[in-house]
């Protein structure tokens, strides 16, 4: 009995020293600032790196120094599926990758790279900013991430090594490199290419050994990461409106004081419509140093991008299969 006694008074003894301890960190760790480490695939040169820097100065100046910003640029940490695992473990604190990526976090983001779900930049950021764009990023929340806003990578082109795509046909046999996500490999396979997932960070030198003949992405990414140098043909197809989500870890979110927490979502939210403006007027610039730069530019008619759309159709259904139909109406419903 009293040998019982002795070791419950040692345990309570152990717990009490334990729980000092913690006070003592935990007070000492309200004096230090909170690191947000951010990690993202552009080159520095890139309108997504100046969002960054913008985000930066803004969470760093309005949370008076609590909040100290570290970016990581150009894939330096890895490619997006890396850095992805990365945040989900709590070793990076924010990303704004390609929503594609995101399919590991929630069903819905798949709704994203639905071909032609947009077909113009009003429509696609009021649904984003709306009742349904909220509903996509909200939930991430039981994977560990918050969901804040949709910044702007831009609408997604073709360009190739082999011929000029003027038609679906021209698609058949062409090896193409998508992003990482089954929806991106069945919807480009359903076009007659050979259709097969890549890093981005991989996608250059891929082009350049000819291990894939083609490749997508909005003109402003071709321009920065020298697609140029390595393809032949750009189509303007203008397939799939690609978001940027901007994410943050969970666990950091919720350490941080309401108000902190604030300063980071205004920062977010204000940085979105100088991404937004940042990614208008260099869209054109790049399409004109792509002409440039020697590219042959195919401007697909309407028509032929209506056959793009029914080519890739099938995974319409396997969208709506996955995400439920009472959403995709409503997704369906506000992309009117």
């Amino acid at each position: 009995m009293l040998r019982k006694q002795w070791m419950l008074v040692f345990m309570l003894a152990v717990v009490s020293l334990l729980a000092a301890c913690s006070d003592e960190a935990e007070e000492q760790s309200t004096n230090e600032p909170h690191v947000l480490k951010i990690g993202h695939a552009t080159a520095i040169d890139h309108f997504g790196h100046t969002s960054f820097e913008r985000f930066q100065e803004l969470v760093e100046t309005n949370s008076d120094g609590q909040i100290q910003v570290e970016i990581y640029p150009a894939s330096e940490l890895g490619g997006e599926r890396e850095m992805l695992e990365m945040l989900l473990m709590g070793e990076l604190t924010m990303m704004a990758p390609a929503s594609a990526i995101l399919d590991a976090a929630t069903k819905y983001m798949a709704v994203w790279d639905l071909p032609y779900l947009f077909t113009d930049f009003e429509t696609a950021h009021r649904v984003l900013d709306g009742e349904v764009g909220q509903y996509v990023l909200d939930s991430m929340a039981d994977k560990g991430l918050v969901g804040i806003a949709y910044w702007e990578n831009g609408f997604r082109h073709l360009t190739n090594s082999v011929r000029p795509v003027t038609t679906v046909a021209d698609m058949a046999r062409l090896n193409m490199r998508t992003l990482e996500n089954p929806m991106q490999i069945k919807a480009w396979s359903l076009t007659g290419a050979n259709a097969a997932p890549l890093a981005f960070n991989a996608v250059y030198d891929a082009l350049k050994t000819k291990q894939f003949d083609a490749q997508e992405t909005p003109l402003t990414l071709m321009y920065s990461m020298k697609f140029h140098e390595v393809q032949n043909h750009l189509t303007l197809t203008g397939h799939t409106y690609s978001p940027w989500p901007v994410v943050v870890n969970k666990s950091f979110y919720d350490q941080l004081s309401p108000d902190l927490q604030q300063v980071v979502t205004n920062a977010v939210l204000e940085v979105r419509d100088y991404n937004r403006q940042l990614s208008k007027e260099d869209e054109q610039k790049a399409l004109q140093q792509l002409k440039q730069a020697g590219l042959a530019v195919v401007e697909l008619p309407e028509e032929e991008k209506l056959k793009f759309k029914e080519a890739m159709s099938g995974i319409y259904e396997d969208v709506k299969a996955d995400v439920g139909e009472e959403f995709y109406n409503k997704l369906m419903e506000a992309a009117k």
